[in-house]
């Protein structure tokens, strides 16, 4: 935490929130040599010594380190990414977003980050040795987004009535850094950067090896392309259910057409929905919910906005008693259809996926989890596939579960499982920036500008998308397993609270939970 004091803040560490980290390259190796020493501490433990729970804590360990260390020595994004805006940006909103301690104190620490945030940006550049032209553009765009974020950072200090000269005075060093960061990122990265963001077919594969999916990049597209042509075939007579007369395309303007009226209504829709949805897992008997949780939903900061065009999740603090998560929205871009994304059908399926029992859930009972090794290592398909899940399953108790809901439901199904495909090819270099974001504005019918920005993080994020769809199917072959080995023993609720307790593992270590807990 002292390496990674941003870190050490989402943690709920607070004697760390006036740090900021190394920024140089050298800070970047010495993080590897620090994850290769642990890998071999880890690897020296006598693993036929350990009880059953550390020994799977070790396994787990071990994976992850491994993996770690592929993605920071092999493909090295780190090298090609300016990730250094960004990182100020998240440097700031936990302590903005998050009431932990009075504004006051936490306005202290932004001062310090945003004080010594100069300095960490101009370390950060000796990083950059391979950039990549679309990566240096997001660079930019978040770039030039974060004055609006150290804007609303005054505003909130003015409200609480609060001295601003020296913040003021920071902040304007800091636009002025931000100014010498984005001509950088014009005159020297931008001339050298390459157009090739792709990791290639063998390191995707390779990727997919050390996260145990048993899948090669082949099978998964296989899967992906299967399943898309099967949700479409069900979108279909969905659609004829709710209007034999009118094409799909109507049926989903009819639906998307039903929203609030301003996003400040919106957003309080969003609120009440996952109140409604947090009481429906509690009297549905989904699982059990932690006490001392809390879910807080606000608008998406604007440096985020260009890569987030829905809705994302911030999960509870290990160290702070009080586990409180933040589901963020995005607000769309001014215009007519602007709301159509936060209609009434898919705002109830985004809330249970981001909200109850999907993310917030699921990642309280990571922060709770008496395991620190299970608090810092998580599966990808296991956390973004365990919240898909979650929408199938609660629609199928009742949730919301009108014609409306399951259309667009399934027009999510049809989204998750063209991420399949897109992952795949994009990573592998079979298809183009532009062609994804075709794809993806095809068969969803997204608005271009929200498939642009969910494709510009799929670049940087290889084998990350295809985890929803993909997480969920994993998932639901282990309760098949749970109910074979259970046998009558088995219920909904015990196999839900016993996932969500055992950790936010990689679907590979479930499986031996579920066999662990046979009797």
């Amino acid at each position: 935490m002292r390496q990674h004091p941003i870190y050490a803040t989402y943690m709920g560490l607070h004697q760390f929130d006036g740090k900021m980290p190394e920024g140089s390259r050298e800070s970047i190796l010495k993080d590897i040599e620090s994850m290769r020493h642990y890998l071999s501490l880890f690897e020296a433990f006598p693993n036929d010594e350990l009880p059953k729970d550390k020994s799977l804590d070790r396994d787990l360990a071990i994976h992850s380190l491994k993996l770690e260390l592929f993605e920071q020595e092999s493909l090295r994004f780190w090298e090609s990414i300016p990730e250094g805006v960004n990182t100020l940006g998240d440097a700031l909103f936990p302590l903005i977003a998050r009431n932990f301690a009075p504004f006051k104190l936490r306005l202290g620490s932004m001062l310090q980050r945003i004080e010594k945030a100069p300095r960490f940006l101009e370390e950060t550049k000796s990083r950059i040795q391979r950039p990549v032209k679309l990566w240096v553009e997001i660079a930019t765009e978040s770039s030039k987004n974060l004055p609006y974020f150290l804007d609303t950072i005054i505003a909130n200090a003015k409200s609480n009535h609060l001295n601003t000269p020296r913040l003021e005075n920071a902040i304007k060093d800091l636009c002025e850094s931000l100014k010498e960061y984005e001509d950088w990122l014009s005159t020297e990265l931008i001339p050298n950067s390459q157009l090739e963001f792709a990791i290639g077919q063998e390191k995707f594969d390779k990727l997919l090896l050390l996260r145990g999916l048993d899948m090669d990049s082949s099978k998964i597209l296989a899967f992906g392309e299967s399943s898309i042509q099967k949700e479409k075939q069900r979108l279909k007579e969905i659609s004829k259910k709710i209007d034999p007369s009118a094409s799909i395309q109507q049926v989903k303007a009819k639906i998307k057409s039903k929203h609030p009226a301003s996003f400040e209504d919106a957003l309080n829709t969003v609120k009440q929905t996952v109140q409604d949805a947090k009481q429906f897992v509690v009297e549905s008997g989904y699982a059990t919910i932690p006490e001392g949780e809390d879910l807080l939903v606000m608008e998406t900061p604007s440096y985020l906005k260009h890569i987030i065009p829905f809705a994302a999740y911030f999960s509870p603090a290990r160290f702070e008693p009080n586990k409180v998560g933040i589901y963020i929205t995005t607000r769309q871009e001014e215009k007519t259809d602007s709301l159509v994304e936060l209609n009434y059908a898919s705002v109830a399926n985004t809330a249970v996926h981001e909200g109850y029992p999907g993310h917030h859930l699921q990642l309280t009972y990571n922060a709770l989890n008496p395991s620190l090794v299970r608090s810092l290592f998580s599966g990808t398909e296991f956390i973004e596939g365990w919240a898909h899940y979650c929408e199938e399953t609660m629609q199928l108790l009742g949730w919301r579960n009108t014609l409306e809901a399951q259309f667009m439901q399934t027009v999510d199904l049809i989204w998750r499982a063209a991420r399949i495909i897109i992952d795949v090819r994009i990573s592998t270099n079979r298809i183009t920036f532009e062609n994804a974001v075709n794809m993806l504005v095809e068969e969803t019918g997204m608005m271009k500008s929200a498939a642009t920005a969910e494709v510009k993080r799929y670049t940087y994020t290889p084998g990350y998308q295809l985890s929803y769809y993909l997480g969920k199917h994993l998932i639901k072959n282990i309760k098949k397993d749970a109910k074979k080995l259970w046998g009558d023993s088995f219920s909904d609720r015990r196999f839900h609270d016993l996932l969500l307790s055992s950790g936010g593992m990689p679907v590979k270590f479930l499986k031996q939970v579920i066999i662990d807990n046979e009797t």
